[in-house]
């Protein structure tokens, strides 16, 4: 269970990922905040994977840097996050946004090396392979999925 410090640490980037992610939809033209952030979010099962859920597309969707998205964050919270929990944050942020990678293959690699985006990645994956939130699928959504899938599998699988 999440301590009051977490859990407004978690309510906070909510909060923010609901402002930065306005009025924008996912591929079955819900709410992104609603319909995908959250859901991914809600997989988390600590306070950190919850928090990069919530804020995983912030640099790839909006203007904002990951710094700039954790500057937010510490705006919010009316105090900084510590040092570990921020560099751990931001390790993980800059790790899921693939505009930062010159191919997916390069970002999926890199992801696999860190716990956390690792996790939070996976329950991406989860949320997006899920076809019954698209109403007419069409070849590319399938083909997409099947991307999807190969990348969970190679994610979940145990490092040597």
């Amino acid at each position: 269970m999440l301590v009051n410090k977490e859990e407004n640490i978690v309510q906070c980037a909510a909060e923010l990922a609901r402002e930065l992610h306005k009025g924008q939809v996912d591929k079955a033209g819900i709410d992104y905040f609603t319909g995908h952030l959250t859901a991914v979010a809600q997989m988390g099962s600590t306070w950190q994977e919850q928090v990069v859920g919530y804020l995983h597309d912030a640099s790839e969707d909006t203007p904002y840097s990951v710094e700039e998205v954790l500057n937010l964050l510490d705006d919010k919270l009316g105090t900084p996050l510590s040092d570990t929990d921020r560099l751990e944050l931001t390790d993980a942020l800059h790790l899921l946004n693939h505009h930062l990678a010159p191919n997916r293959e390069t970002y999926i690699h890199r992801i696999k090396e860190n716990t956390l985006a690792t996790a939070v990645k996976i329950h991406d994956l989860t949320h997006n392979m899920d076809l019954s939130r698209i109403p007419n699928p069409a070849k590319k959504d399938y083909e997409r999925i099947e991307r999807y899938k190969q990348e969970y599998a190679y994610l979940g699988e145990l490092k040597n």
